[in-house]
C-alpha cells in the first residue's frame, strides 16, 4: 500500500468531523507527512483539508485560483471555516459540483451553525463524503 493510500485510510477512518473544525488539526503529526508526499498539489491540498488543516489547503487553493479543482477546494475550505459568503463565491464549474446544490448546502451548514444545531450529523456526513470523493477524484485525475 502506498504512503498516500495509508494516509487516506488513516484520515478517513475517523468519524465525520465538525462542520467547522476550528484551528485545531485532527492529527498535527500528519501535516509534514502530507506536505512531503510526491503527489499533485491538489491531492495534497485535499488531504490537508481532510486533516482539518484549512490553512495549508488554502495556500494551495488560493495560489491556483481560477482552476476548477482549486476553486472547489477553496469553496470547501471556506465552508468548513465558516466563511459562508466566500464559500459560495468560490464555487465554480467542476465535474464534482452542481453549483446550485453546492450553494444550497453552504446555506444549510450556515443555518446549522447559527442554531448551534446538535443534530447536524447528516450535514457532517455529507461534508465528509464530499471530501472523500474530492480526495479520490484528485488522486485519479490530477497527475
Amino acid at each position: 500500500m502506498s504512503k498516500t493510500s495509508q494516509l487516506v485510510s488513516r484520515l478517513f477512518a475517523r468519524e465525520p468531523p465538525p462542520l467547522e473544525p476550528g484551528t485545531k488539526l485532527w492529527a498535527p503529526e500528519l501535516k509534514r507527512e502530507i506536505a512531503g508526499l510526491q503527489e499533485h498539489r491538489y491531492v495534497i491540498a485535499a488531504l490537508h483539508l481532510a486533516n482539518d488543516d484549512i490553512d495549508s489547503c488554502h495556500l494551495i487553493a488560493q495560489d491556483n485560483e481560477g482552476d476548477p479543482t482549486a476553486d472547489l477546494l477553496h469553496a470547501t475550505l471556506h465552508r468548513r471555516e465558516g466563511d459562508y459568503w466566500n464559500s459560495k463565491y468560490s464555487i465554480s464549474t467542476h465535474p464534482l459540483c452542481n453549483r446550485a446544490e453546492a450553494k444550497a448546502f453552504v446555506d444549510k451548514c450556515e443555518a446549522a451553525q447559527r442554531r448551534s444545531d446538535d443534530d447536524d450529523a447528516p450535514l457532517r456526513q455529507r461534508q465528509w463524503d464530499e471530501l472523500k470523493t474530492l480526495v479520490e477524484w484528485t488522486r485519479a485525475n490530477c497527475k
